[in-house]
């Protein structure tokens, strides 16, 4: 299952290759030798601080990951998970991922989503909203600190 365009140019890719220097600008919040977490450009329902977790070599979707990656994503996710639950006092966590485009997959390269929850929050019906440069690179370096 391959739907990248030819000569497509992977925005995670760019990210992987500077690692572990990224530029500020990524809002990269952790990596490790295999995966790497990052506050995206855009937020969804009015909920912020939401994480990409990413793996550092280039897959697709998931019908082409490693088996072994799996327990890289969990581990990032469970100390992001308690990161956003300190950072910003969340009630709850939920993640989701997406393949191809019935699946809604719209950056060709395998990411998972981990959005800090809220009673009545709306994330399932949220509109798409960009985050500025500075307020990705603000949530970043505050879930920095609370993974400390």
């Amino acid at each position: 299952m391959k739907h990248a365009p030819p000569g497509y140019e992977c925005p995670f890719c760019s990210i992987a290759g500077t690692l572990p220097s990224p530029a500020p600008e990524s809002a990269v919040v952790l990596m490790d030798d295999n995966v790497f977490a990052l506050v995206p450009t855009h937020h969804y329902g009015g909920i912020k601080g939401n994480c990409l977790v990413v793996p550092r070599d280039h897959y697709e979707n998931v019908l082409e990951m490693r088996d072994n990656l799996g327990s890289d994503f969990f581990r990032v996710t469970r100390r992001l998970s308690h990161a956003m639950l300190s950072a910003f006092g969340c009630e709850g966590i939920s993640t989701r991922q997406h393949n191809g485009p019935a699946g809604n997959q719209d950056v060709w390269h395998y990411h998972l989503h981990v959005f800090p929850r809220y009673p009545g929050d709306g994330l399932y019906g949220g509109q798409k909203v960009p985050y500025s440069t500075e307020e990705r690179m603000a949530l970043a370096a505050k879930l920095r600190a609370a993974l400390l």
